[in-house]
């Protein structure tokens, strides 16, 4: 059984994948506040996608949100005019939600249980022949839309992490990103992207 966790929660209106980058800005001092304790105690928070109500005035209660997420890992802070503080996250580990309610301080926080990353290869899927083949068109699409990107990853890339990138990169509302970072298996995430991939043709 996967461990269980408690997880400091950002409801946000976007949908944050493993490995993948998120600039916020942040004003409010509750969200100041629970930054600072991360940076801290040096641990992460998650990123869930808000299905109904508000980003903020949590006053009535927690939020609608999805049961998958992702946590965030703080990897730059700058001083923006107005008093916001600009923070750019790194997606890491995905999780799922079992109980989540409002503190004290207006912060979300959950019970959340930690999630198996898809298998990073498609060899790693057996009797999938196809699969190498398959993957070899998201590289394709992927340095279409971004060349540069590519260009830092070594190795070859896993099918869950092009499935990612392109997600973030297409133009594909945000209930069916939800839908990609909820799928742990490779064959069934590239039917999506590839479905995606066919409408932009």
């Amino acid at each position: 059984m996967a461990a269980e966790q408690r997880l400091a929660l950002f409801p946000l209106r976007t949908v944050l994948f493993p490995a993948g980058h998120l600039p916020l800005r942040l004003f409010e001092a509750r969200y100041l506040d629970l930054l600072r304790e991360c940076l801290r105690e040096d641990r992460p928070f998650g990123v869930v996608r808000i299905t109904a109500g508000r980003e903020v005035g949590l006053e009535d209660g927690p939020p609608s949100i999805a049961t998958v997420g992702t946590t965030a890992r703080v990897v730059d802070t700058t001083a923006l005019p107005g008093g916001l503080l600009g923070v750019r996250v790194l997606g890491e580990r995905r999780f799922r939600v079992l109980e989540h309610a409002v503190d004290a301080r207006g912060v979300v926080r959950a019970r959340v249980e930690f999630l198996e990353d898809a298998p990073n290869s498609g060899d790693s899927m057996p009797g999938e022949s196809s699969l190498g083949d398959r993957r070899e068109v998201l590289v394709d699409a992927l340095a279409r839309l971004d060349p540069e990107l590519l260009e830092g990853e070594r190795g070859v890339p896993g099918v869950a992490w092009l499935c990612h990138r392109l997600a973030e990169r297409l133009p594909v509302g945000l209930a069916a990103r939800q839908s990609l970072l909820e799928c742990d298996n490779p064959r069934a995430m590239l039917d999506r992207v590839e479905a995606w991939l066919g409408k932009e043709r």
